[in-house]
């Protein structure tokens, strides 16, 4: 999460992958240091009683699909 924030505060474009359950802080926190902007990837938790490798493959092939979207410069 800070190296995140120390690159996009440096100039350099930063994506910074975070749990579903740690994006209101990892947002917060972003905005405290001075980073407003920076761009989160959220993606789920793995939940205990499920299927882990259903619930990982769902995964990649979600991140597959936005990753394109998440490289493009606003």
């Amino acid at each position: 999460m800070r190296d995140g924030i120390n690159l996009a505060k440096a100039g350099h474009p930063a994506i910074v992958f975070v749990y579903d359950n740690f994006e209101r802080v990892a947002r917060a926190q972003a905005g405290v240091l001075g980073a407003s902007d920076l761009r989160f990837y959220v993606y789920p938790q793995y939940r205990p009683g499920g299927d882990a490798r259903h619930v990982e493959e769902q995964k990649g092939a979600i991140a597959a699909a936005s990753f394109s979207t998440l490289i493009v410069e606003r």
